[in-house]
């Protein structure tokens, strides 16, 4: 499933009420799409929700239905990510520790 972190630049005046209303958002928040963790970003954005969606027109519709109509934010740049989890979860049981390595 594609993978999608939408960045957000919130009014400073409307920064709690934006941050509550996105943490508020359900675990499905529409069709196809699951929410996977709110963060708080120091920079250029203020917002990130990490989000996965069957395809692209789903993610487009959590932003435009969702997003977009929560007070408070500003800016939306939606970067769609490509997940290689399983990978690095494989990378990870076959590396070897060096206190598991056998001495002769």
């Amino acid at each position: 499933m594609p993978e999608y972190l939408v960045l957000m630049k919130l009014n400073p005046a409307k920064v709690v009420d934006a941050i509550s209303a996105l943490r508020g958002l359900p675990e499905k928040p529409v069709s196809g799409v699951d929410l996977c963790y709110t963060m708080n970003i120091f920079g250029a954005w203020d917002v990130g929700v990490w989000i996965d969606a069957a395809n692209n027109q789903q993610a487009i519709d959590f932003v435009q239905k969702k997003v977009k109509g929560i007070s408070g934010v500003a800016d939306i740049y939606t970067v769609p990510a490509f997940p290689h989890g399983m990978r690095t979860s494989k990378m990870r049981e076959e590396r070897v520790e060096p206190s598991d390595q056998k001495t002769e």
